[in-house]
């Protein structure tokens, strides 16, 4: 059974805040979905069927969530998506996608991830609705230099088959009910602000990591740990250390790729640069809270200040590493 149930993303969204068209002319779908997307042929595949197609499209810093479906079994042609990618998760009914040589069936277990370049088309029943997610080639190029410390020497082509019982759906799947709660505003400003950074980051690398790609054998073990950039990278995280901060950043800025970074962390320090960051920040949130002179101190506003954006995980750090909520921390200032 799959981890996560793809129609539980969107429990709660008000997707039809971004409806961008309810139609039944197969012109003005095509044309609409266009401008989303990519310029493509749309035809219906079935006679005496009417399209009765719709789109809502929610962005989420650079990313975006839309859901589509058509009403009738159509053929779709896009050709090739040239500066994005596509994850697209089925909600119910079935398609079948041609991505390059291989041909993905995307079901409510199954989706399809579309890469930049190959060839890309497919057929969708009647019934067919997705849920799909838009990545920036850009960001997915930023993410793979991150990894190997070099520029990808051609597009990355991701497997186009992806099982919702696989590793990468696992890992995915928390990241994206993030996403879910941000498009449902469950965060205030100051945590999407955090948010809007690493989670697009967070995703990439997910699926660099665990989805197969043509460059998974290039990846860049190389790089050996250095105390001296391990303290580098400290000192750059804590000048920023209530900005939105994520490991390739912090490798960047460091000139490595993130796996000599981590190896670095983990030699010196025994964790990775990011939960060394989570305890830096959850000492800021205490100093703040012992030593400021506002009368009436929001804990949320500082945890969330400091890149804390799930405060019920942050309430189970914060007594975890000092044995006292941080109410009780707020209480002996007086």
């Amino acid at each position: 059974m799959p981890s996560i149930f793809p129609s539980l993303l969107i429990n709660g969204i008000d997707l039809k805040r971004g409806r961008l068209f309810e139609t039944h002319d197969v012109d003005e779908a095509r044309d609409m979905c266009g401008r989303v997307f990519s310029p493509h042929q749309l035809h219906i595949t079935r006679p005496r069927q009417q399209l009765h197609a719709s789109m809502d499209s929610l962005p989420f810093g650079a990313m975006s969530i839309s859901r589509l479906t058509w009403g009738a079994a159509v053929d779709v042609d896009p050709q090739r998506l040239g500066n994005y990618y596509l994850l697209c998760i089925g909600l119910s009914g079935t398609a079948s996608f041609e991505v390059g040589r291989e041909r993905v069936q995307v079901t409510t277990n199954h989706a399809g991830l579309v890469s930049a370049a190959p060839r890309f088309r497919f057929s969708a029943s009647s019934d067919f609705e997705q849920l799909v997610l838009r990545l920036e080639r850009p960001a997915i190029d930023a993410a793979w230099l991150a990894l190997s410390g070099r520029p990808a020497s051609v597009p990355i082509d991701f497997a186009g088959s992806m099982a919702l019982d696989a590793p990468a759906w696992s890992a995915l799947g928390p990241l994206l009910h993030t996403v879910a709660a941000g498009l449902r505003g469950e965060f205030d400003g100051m945590a999407l602000r955090h948010l809007n950074v690493c989670l697009e980051e967070q995703v990439c690398t997910t699926l660099l990591l665990l989805h197969p790609h043509n460059q998974v054998e290039k990846m860049d073990a190389r790089g050996q740990p250095d105390s001296l950039l391990q303290r580098r990278a400290e000192e750059w995280m804590l000048e920023r250390i209530d900005q939105p901060v994520t490991v390739t950043s912090a490798a960047r800025a460091c000139g490595v790729a993130v796996r000599t970074l981590q190896a670095s962390f983990q030699r010196v320090r025994g964790m990775g640069p990011m939960q060394w960051l989570r305890r830096q920040r959850l000492d800021a949130v205490r100093t703040s809270l012992m030593t400021s002179r506002a009368p009436r101190q929001s804990i949320a506003q500082t945890a969330m200040q400091y890149g804390w954006t799930h405060l019920g995980e942050f309430s189970r750090a914060y007594r975890s590493a000092f044995g006292e909520s941080a109410r009780e921390t707020l209480g002996k200032r007086h």
